[in-house]
């Protein structure tokens, strides 16, 4: 059997572990969370869900509990503890693949740190922007001509411009093959709010992104939006609507259904896939991380500039 982990059994951890009793790929699964009541939430989503293959599951409350070699460990945390949890992890484990939640780090100098030890401890690591897992964006990314900018606008109301927009920036890039942007967030209203996540907090408005062979995104996330909500692609001659909430995508006047897929149809994909057959869909570690800095420095900028603090962390999950 395969050893799997999977650190912090919130929302988010426990539907990862729903994912993982779906593989066709024998694991014995190890979830560790402090917290008594999200470990019980966990057994009792994956006591729910059907059996594939041979499974067995742990539920522990410390990492010192773990296998002493891991095959794959998903880091399921908040921002905040994810960098600790994986320099604890990495000194005292030995781990073949590593698959992170965003927004990975709050502080950048985590960044580097975390890329130097992956590297020492040879570890494969990716980061889980799923988006790129999902049949329609990988149809998307075929009709796209990368000799041509394309111009993409997400927009909405109340979706965590700050905790999902490197969601958006990450797709957008796997869409267009750009390499690196450059980030305006002066369209962001200076007014703070807190986050559903306590301890984290999220901001309204608008963040563009240029790349230099003239592609573009705009996000746009505001209380009140009375415009048109959605993902919208311009490309030549291609126009794109993606509307992944009614489950459809429009592709010039033609429009196809497609129903999103949820962390739990996936995480059973992605284990089988690293697992068994030795690749993953995901993000590369180095290559999100390239696009999480800038992303995370001009928030910091915008952040003290609202608050007024002096601080090296921006508190987005």
């Amino acid at each position: 059997m395969f050893n799997v982990a999977i650190i912090g059994a919130g929302q988010l951890g426990s539907r990862h572990l729903q994912g993982l009793k779906g593989a066709a790929s024998p694991l014995s699964i190890t979830v560790v969370d402090s917290s008594t009541g999200s470990l019980n939430v966990a057994k009792d989503r994956y006591d729910a869900m059907p059996c594939v293959g041979e499974k067995v599951v742990t539920f522990c409350d410390n990492i010192s509990q773990l296998p002493q070699e891991i095959d794959m460990v998903i880091v399921a945390t908040g921002s905040k503890p994810r960098a600790a949890i994986v320099k604890s992890l990495l000194s005292n484990r030995q781990v073949k693949n590593l698959v992170l939640e965003k927004v990975l780090f709050p502080k950048l100098s985590e960044y580097d740190e975390i890329e130097h030890l992956l590297d020492e401890h040879q570890v494969n690591a990716w980061v889980n922007c799923p988006r790129r897992m999902f049949g329609m964006y990988q149809q998307i990314a075929q009709l796209i001509g990368r000799d041509k900018p394309t111009i993409m606008t997400s927009a909405g109301e109340n979706w965590g411009i700050c905790c999902n927009g490197i969601h958006i920036i990450d797709i957008f890039m796997y869409l267009t093959g750009e390499k690196e942007y450059s980030i305006d967030v002066t369209g962001l209203h200076p007014e703070i709010q807190q986050s559903k996540r306590q301890g984290y907090i999220e901001m309204t408005g608008t963040i563009r992104i240029t790349t230099t062979s003239g592609s573009s995104l705009t996000l746009v996330s505001e209380n009140e939006y009375e415009g048109s909500k959605g993902k919208f692609i311009h490309n030549g001659n291609l126009d794109i609507v993606i509307d992944e909430g009614k489950g459809f995508w429009r592709k010039n006047d033609q429009e196809i259904s497609y129903k999103m897929p949820f962390q739990s149809q996936l995480s059973g994909l992605l284990a089988d896939g690293m697992l068994m057959a030795g690749n993953c869909a995901l993000t590369p570690y180095k290559v999100s991380a390239s696009y999480h800095r800038p992303f995370i420095e001009a928030l910091l900028k915008k952040y003290i500039e609202i608050t007024g603090e002096t601080t090296d962390l921006l508190p987005i999950t």
